[in-house]
């Protein structure tokens, strides 16, 4: 008995020493195998991030460049609710889309989408925006704080495009004293009477923005007593900014259909003819002597005569009384004369292209959705 205890113990021996090695070996290689799928962890952590940061600051770049080259035509005339694709880009690896939501009439949210073409990734960063124009005005065709004729052949037609219904026709003050032509073909144009038609306030601030403002600002500048014909003006199919051009009304795929100025005239101004579009601000009397053809505003200090057949204006024209040469050979320096084929129809949207393409959205830094109330 004594003799087989003694001749087993070393045998025990030896296999609790296997098997401790065989344990120690197992733990070393789990404890291996998980520091190397922790280096693996960490490495695909780091590309990951490395990657998402990539994206990202793709994506930001794509959304402020789209922001810098967003056509103001296209920012007004796009619908409350409505999302468009603003841009996009493709590279070997990855692929940007920019689209914008107009939420309300002056906020708009962009969205810009960064992803890898390779394995469908993608990181996104948005932004919202406001037009910082709010217009007070009243809303009309024409509005006029002097008298205002209106011709057998002339119309003047409420909003019916932009969405604002309740857009006259003609909005005047209550002393203008208004005259239509008895043989007038069809309807009578619509009349409002409002007092904020004679308030100089209403041809003088344009939102937030003075006409001094404007002036300063203008595109294109022109002397007292100038006559001119604008037209669009290209080049290789790229558009000349030249004061003869006012920008192309008359198509959206115009080369200068995103050219809209703004035009100051100092003092009285005659127009034989053309096609522009943007806004038109007259420091005198403004005189349209051919067919002509504008989308925007229109603004005149010393009364309008519009004398030619194929005047059609779409926005809203404005006359006050206001003008500095006060011994003006004009007859009809302090009225509104619509003669002949003439045809105003309101539109907010077209009305405010041209201050609103000088104004720039502004960056809705905090409590956004505080401007949808």
């Amino acid at each position: 008995m004594t003799k087989r205890s003694l001749t087993a113990t070393p045998r025990a021996r030896k296999g609790v020493a296997l098997l401790s090695v065989l344990y120690f070996l197992i733990v070393c290689g789990l404890a291996a195998t998980a520091l190397l799928w922790s280096q693996r962890s960490r490495s695909t952590n780091v590309l990951g991030i490395r990657g998402g940061l990539r994206l990202s600051a793709i994506a930001d770049s794509a959304l402020y460049a789209a922001l810098a080259t967003w056509q103001p035509g296209d920012r007004l005339r796009q619908p409350v609710g409505a999302t468009i694709l603003l841009a996009t880009a493709s590279a070997p690896d990855v692929r940007t889309r920019v689209f914008v939501t107009r939420s309300t009439r002056r906020l708009f949210a962009i969205v810009a989408e960064a992803s890898q073409i390779l394995d469908g990734s993608a990181r996104r960063v948005s932004l919202s925006v406001r037009l910082p124009l709010v217009s007070t005005a009243p809303h009309g065709a024409l509005v006029s704080a002097v008298d205002v004729a209106v011709g057998a052949q002339a119309r003047i037609l409420g909003d019916s495009a932009c969405g604002d219904t309740t857009a006259a026709g003609l909005v005047l003050s209550p002393s203008a004293v208004l005259t239509v032509d008895s043989t007038v073909i069809g309807n009578a144009p619509s009349v409002t009477r409002d007092v904020a038609a004679a308030d100089s306030a209403t041809y003088l601030k344009f939102g937030d923005v003075w006409w001094n403002d404007l002036a300063v600002a203008a595109d294109v500048r022109l002397a007292d007593g100038a006559h001119v014909t604008p037209a669009p003006a290209t080049s290789a199919n790229d558009c000349l900014r030249v004061d003869s051009n006012w920008g192309d009304p008359s198509s959206p795929t115009s080369p200068c259909s995103a050219r809209i100025p703004i035009v100051y005239a100092a003092g009285d101004l005659t127009i034989d003819g053309g096609l522009g579009q943007g806004a038109l601000l007259v420091d005198g009397h403004l005189l349209i002597a051919g067919p002509f053809t504008f989308s925007g505003q229109i603004v005149a200090r010393g009364g309008i005569e519009m004398i030619a057949d194929n005047i059609a204006i779409t926005g809203s024209v404005y006359a006050w009384r206001a003008r500095h040469d006060t011994l003006a050979a004009h007859g009809d320096s302090a009225r509104v004369v619509l003669a002949r084929r003439v045809m105003l129809r309101a539109s907010g949207c077209d009305a405010w292209h041209g201050v609103a393409s000088w104004l720039r959205p502004r960056r809705v830094r905090d409590f956004a959705w505080m401007e949808q109330l």
